[in-house]
């Protein structure tokens, strides 16, 4: 049974789903136990463990949507949709206050580098058994994208106030965008942290070494002779795995909360805690009465969608050439 339902009474797309999902599963396990796809990023016991915790992941997702189409289906408003989608952004725009920008992989794609659930996600690929080679490791030459540019500069001129985000390609980070104005919230790929001290060291280097979902461990060493850490947070991580994870959560929870608009950009808002981060600015609060708008860009559906006042289904570079066009005229505040 899944919540309830017998499985007999799924919808057809919902079974095969998970038909394809488990296959996929299974066809990795396989081929990283025979060794018959040697470029299967995992090792054996750190897929041991994703397997647990992306079963999980799927159960979940079923309450709110069908993985088989919101995941690897792409949408797209044609010319005349988005020309008045975008004036309604512009409007929304105009009428807040405290705008904060909330980021998933979907923002990257552009500059090079994958997502996760669209048609040729990694994790879409890795479920058909597909081989995603070493080549797609990210490294330091990785450049911010023009959403990523234009999001920085609004943040300079006050337009937006705070950014979070669910990358660790740390591209905001390079695009300009200050520390204190932005929320990690899976950690970032060139920064390790002292379990002892905290003291948080940023490299030119991925700092990821570890093997297992719930290891963090680089094999170097503080000044003060605690041992690192990275700060990436995996499937079933906690604050005790990463309790840097505790602040940068906190950090976004408190802006989303105060944002009279929050501005999704490339995520599928579909893995918990971060998730359910953008909505916390739909209740009225003291200085917006009315409560807050959520607008929510990304190409697949995803299971916030419902609670968006504005969805829009375009490219993330797009939107933000928009809005930044609008502010430089005038048009927006």
């Amino acid at each position: 049974q899944v919540y309830g339902s017998p499985v007999n009474q799924l919808p057809l797309k919902m079974m095969k789903c998970l038909r394809d999902c488990w296959n996929g599963l299974q066809q990795l396990r396989t081929s990283n136990e025979t060794g018959t796809l040697g470029e299967c990023t995992w090792t054996s016991k750190e897929y041991e463990e994703y397997e647990l915790e992306f079963q999980k992941y799927v159960s979940q997702n079923l309450q709110n949507q069908s993985p088989a189409e919101d995941f690897a289906t792409e949408h797209w408003d044609d010319a005349e949709v988005l020309r008045g989608k975008l004036r309604q952004l512009q409007c929304l725009c105009q009428n807040a206050n405290y705008i904060v920008v909330f980021t998933g992989a979907g923002i990257s794609t552009s500059a090079g580098l994958p997502d996760y659930r669209g048609p040729r996600g990694l994790w879409t690929r890795k479920l058909k058994g597909e081989r995603v080679s070493d080549d797609l490791t990210l490294d330091d030459s990785w450049q911010p994208s023009s959403a990523h540019m234009a999001i920085a500069r609004l943040h300079r001129n006050g337009f937006i106030k705070f950014i979070a985000t669910t990358n660790v390609d740390d591209l905001h980070g390079k695009s300009g965008v200050p520390k204190d104005s932005l929320a990690e919230l899976h950690g970032n790929s060139f920064v390790e942290e002292c379990e002892k001290c905290l003291k948080s060291y940023k490299r030119s280097f991925v700092t990821r070494t570890a093997t297992g979902l719930f290891e963090h461990h680089t094999g170097r060493y503080c000044q003060c002779g605690g041992p690192l850490r990275d700060t990436i947070v995996n499937f079933g991580n906690t604050f005790e795995h990463v309790p840097s994870m505790e602040d940068q959560h906190d950090a976004a929870w408190v802006h989303c909360l105060k944002a009279d608009l929050v501005l999704v950009l490339g995520s599928s808002l579909s893995v918990p805690t971060a998730c359910d981060l953008p909505e916390e600015c739909l209740e009225p609060r003291e200085g917006k009465q009315d409560g807050g708008k959520l607008v929510i860009v990304n190409l697949q559906r995803t299971p916030k969608d419902s609670l968006a006042s504005l969805r829009i289904f375009a490219s993330c570079d797009d939107v933000m050439a928009f809005l930044e066009e609008a502010v430089s005229k005038g048009e927006a505040p």
